[in-house]
C-alpha cells in the first residue's frame, strides 16, 4: 500500500472521542485520585494527558473543574525515552534525567515565558507533584510548540514527533492549552492501561 495511502488510513483510525465529560471518558478507578486533588485546586480548568492513547490522537485533554465537562482535547507528543520503536506509543516512562521519557504524575503550571529553544515559542513551566514525576523542574519539562505536532507533519510521517520529555502540542493548540490552563492549574499525566495508578500519589510535604 502506498505511504500516503497508510498515512491516511493511520489517521483516519484514530479513536474518537465519543463522550464529553470526565466520568465517561476515564475509568472509575483513575477518577477517584483525580477528583480528590481537584478539591484542593481552585482554578477553573484542568487537564487530562492519557498515554494509552496514541501521539495522533487528541489525548490532551482540558476539563471544566466544577462540571467536568470535556472542553477542548489535542494532540500531544510523548518522549523519545518512551517510544523507542517509534509507533507512536508511549511504552516506558521514567523522571530521570537524560531518559527524554515522558512520566506519569500530576503536574501544576507555573508561569510561561519565552522560550530561546528553537521552535519552542512561548511555553509554560510545571512542577511535578508526584513521587513518579517530581524531578520535572530539574529535567525541564515543560509544555510548548513545535512543528513536529502540526497536522502537515503527522500527515507525511503517519506518526506524531517525540520529545524530550516535554508536553508538546501543535503551535495553535498550544496558545489554547496556555490560556486554559494558568498559573496553579492541574495536569494528569496518565496511563489508562494500566490497573494501578498510585503514581498519581501526591509527594509527602
Amino acid at each position: 500500500m502506498p505511504r500516503y495511502l497508510l498515512t491516511a488510513l493511520v489517521l483516519l483510525l484514530s479513536p474518537p472521542l465519543l463522550a464529553d465529560t470526565l466520568e465517561q471518558l476515564l475509568p472509575a478507578a483513575v477518577i477517584q485520585p483525580i477528583t480528590a486533588q481537584l478539591q484542593h485546586n481552585d482554578q477553573a480548568h484542568f487537564a487530562v494527558v492519557d498515554y494509552a492513547r496514541r501521539s495522533t490522537s487528541p489525548r490532551f485533554l482540558v476539563f471544566d473543574r466544577t462540571s467536568h465537562q470535556l472542553l477542548a482535547s489535542y494532540r500531544v507528543a510523548h518522549g523519545q525515552g518512551s517510544d523507542r520503536d517509534y509507533d507512536g506509543f508511549a511504552e516506558h516512562f521514567s523522571d530521570t534525567d537524560n531518559s527524554h521519557a515522558s512520566s506519569l504524575g500530576t503536574f501544576r503550571t507555573g508561569d510561561n515565558y519565552q522560550s530561546t529553544q528553537p521552535g519552542h515559542g512561548l511555553s509554560l513551566r510545571l512542577t511535578g507533584l508526584s513521587t513518579s514525576n517530581r524531578n520535572a523542574e530539574q529535567r525541564a519539562i515543560v509544555l510548548h510548540g513545535n512543528g513536529y505536532m502540526e497536522e502537515d507533519f503527522i500527515r507525511q510521517h503517519g506518526v506524531a514527533g517525540r520529545s524530550h520529555g516535554c508536553l508538546v502540542l501543535s503551535s495553535e493548540d498550544r496558545y489554547q492549552a496556555i490560556k486554559a490552563l494558568p498559573t496553579g492549574s492541574l495536569i494528569f499525566a496518565i496511563d489508562t492501561r494500566r490497573a494501578d495508578h498510585g503514581y498519581l500519589e501526591p509527594l509527602q510535604q
